[in-house]
This record gives C-alpha cells, sequence and structure tokens, in this order.
C-alpha cells in the first residue's frame, strides 16, 4: 500500500519530540503493510480514519490503493482541526 503524508501533516510531525515521532512512524508502516491495527473510522466522514498514538492521532483517507495521511496533530485539538479541513 502506498502512503502519501500531506504537507501540513508533516509539518506538524516535525514539531513532535522523537519519541512520539518514532511511535507515529511505527504506525504509519503498520497502515502500509496493512497489519491489523486499532484504526477508527471518523464519525460524520466516508474513508476518514482515526489512529491512536499515545497523546497524538492520526486522520487519514483510506482507498484500495493508498493511505493519504491528511493530519497528524495532539488529541486535544486534532477533532476541531479536521473539521475545519475536511468541512
Amino acid at each position: 500500500m502506498r502512503i502519501i503524508i500531506s504537507g501540513r501533516a508533516e509539518k506538524e510531525l516535525k514539531k513532535i519530540t522523537k519519541i512520539d515521532q518514532i511511535a507515529i512512524a511505527r504506525k504509519i508502516r503498520f497502515l502500509a503493510k496493512n497489519l491489523p491495527i486499532s484504526e477508527e473510522k471518523l464519525i460524520g466522514y466516508k474513508d476518514i480514519f482515526r489512529l491512536r498514538v499515545g497523546n497524538y492521532r492520526i486522520v487519514y483517507k483510506k482507498t484500495s490503493r493508498e493511505i493519504y495521511i491528511v493530519l497528524i496533530h495532539h488529541r486535544k485539538d486534532v477533532y476541531r482541526i479536521a473539521h475545519k479541513l475536511l468541512g
């Protein structure tokens, strides 16, 4: 599976501590390999999922060939920002 990371998600990932960056990168690799993970559908959106990594959330769109990571952010703000982005 092909992974595409948005510029916004990449920028936010660089602000996060190294330990959390490693944990997030590991979860993204699991997504790419189609390993079973605890993803949940984001309520109110079609084909948009969220993935929990400690205090951070990964919001992504999943298709049959690729995963587009829309947002990586702290859990306190991620849903407000995702709602603004995904409208």
